[in-house]
């Protein structure tokens, strides 16, 4: 292979995986279209979510013969994103179920709920909200609210890992953390939670208590994520790697 060759390879990978960045955005996304009114949650849930999953897969998949690096770092991310998930909830669960220093399920029951039923408008969105029924409690949630809340939350933190993944490559495990600690001021400052309780929470309770066990959540799901990366991820190549090679 010569070495025009070899250097149309390594644009193409890099605008794949910057393809794969953008797509993987698609998910969080809902946490600022929808609040904003700019489209519907069911609509960019056809539009947007559902194609961004499709896509991902489809050149993860496809992407194994050509650029295999990019596809084991695509689905090393993946998986790893999921597990780190699992930490998070152990942290979140206890959080909003027995403290209240998170005020509800607000990251399977209601997004299930968004995802589900045809709520359009801001005014919609705060008093589902406000109320205090069965969709917004994870244990009492309705079998369909529950699956699709979870898929949508479990995703988010799998696309979450494939961002990281194929920017950091390998990286240090404490690299997660930094990651991590991005995606809290992010989600402190996103209209869907503004919406509900103020950024970073400072309507609820006494002002500190949202962010801080959300902090440590996070804080908790950037570790496993960089462990995990560090340890599966063999082929250590990052985003900057792949830049430096389109510029020879």
């Amino acid at each position: 292979m010569n070495t025009e060759t070899k250097t149309q390879q390594r644009r193409t990978e890099l605008v794949l995986t910057v393809i794969v960045i953008v797509l993987s955005g698609a998910s969080a996304g809902l946490l600022i279209f929808g609040p904003l009114e700019i489209i519907s949650y069911t609509l960019y849930r056809d539009v947007a979510i559902i194609p961004s999953v499709i896509a991902i897969f489809a050149i993860g998949i496809l992407a194994r013969a050509k650029f295999p690096a990019l596809s084991s770092r695509l689905f090393v991310g993946m998986a790893a994103g999921t597990i780190a998930t699992f930490a998070l909830e152990a942290i979140r669960i206890p959080g909003y179920m027995f403290a209240k220093w998170i005020p509800m399920d607000s990251m399977i029951s209601l997004p299930g709920l968004l995802l589900t039923r045809t709520i359009s408008s801001l005014s919609e969105v705060k008093q589902v909200i406000m109320q205090s029924g069965v969709p917004m409690n994870l244990y009492h949630a309705p079998v369909d609210i529950f699956l699709v809340g979870g898929l949508w939350h479990f995703w988010n933190g799998a696309t979450f890992g494939i961002v990281y993944s194929l920017i950091v490559g390998k990286g240090r495990w404490w690299y997660g953390m930094i990651w991590a600690f991005v995606i809290e001021i992010g989600m402190m400052l996103a209209p869907y939670l503004i919406v509900m309780k103020g950024p970073f929470g400072i309507e609820h309770m006494d002002g500190y208590n949202l962010f801080a066990i959300t902090l440590v959540a996070h804080l908790l799901f950037g570790a496993m994520l960089g462990i995990i990366v560090q340890r599966w991820n063999k082929q250590g190549k990052s985003i900057k790697d792949l830049m430096q090679w389109n510029a020879e």
